[in-house]
């Protein structure tokens, strides 16, 4: 007596070829897709958190300058679209001597690529223009105005010290 054993086939357990082209294929095509999306976010969130670091940095100073009783300025290079913090060292021949700021805060920073400081409405020492935040809590009036060349339609906006106290603000 012979014994039949029922032949059991499994099902595939694997994926053809054909089937992994047309996967890796289609995810390709939705990638390529989201990949503008996302760079413009990004470029975007980098121009907004240039800003934010902008106004931040002066607002500090601003206190700083009271609270150490001491001027600070921050210093614009417009061309170069950096800016810095120095702080007043003291009076060599009747005549304001300031110096780098080595904390974080007094780095140079560059704005990001894109980025362009297209006017500055500020006292000017040199290739810089700067705005002094004195130790009474005034500051300079001034106005820097930033445009995204990256953003559709370009954009700026204008970062503004303005007062007796010295509020910082932002205009679009």
């Amino acid at each position: 007596m012979r014994i039949h054993h029922e032949h059991r086939r499994f099902p595939d357990r694997g994926f053809t070829l054909l089937e992994l082209i047309v996967v890796v294929t289609l995810l390709s095509l939705i990638s390529l897709a989201v990949m503008p999306v996302y760079v413009a976010a990004m470029n975007a969130t980098a121009v907004r958190n240039a800003q934010s670091d902008l106004m931040a940095t002066l607002r500090f100073i601003q206190e700083l300058a009271v609270k150490e009783s001491r001027e600070y300025r921050l210093y614009l290079s417009e061309k170069e679209g950096k800016y810095w913090v120095m702080r007043l060292a003291g009076l060599e021949d009747n005549e304001k001597q300031f110096e780098e700021v080595e904390e974080e805060y007094g780095r140079e920073k560059t704005l990001p690529q894109g980025l362009v400081i297209t006017r500055i409405k500020a006292r000017k020492d040199g290739n810089a223009h700067f705005i002094a935040c004195l130790p009474n809590g005034a500051s300079d009036q001034a106005a820097i105005t930033l445009r995204d060349e990256k953003r559709r339609g370009r954009a700026s906006i204008t970062i503004e010290v303005r007062g007796v106290l010295g509020k910082v603000g932002i205009k679009e």
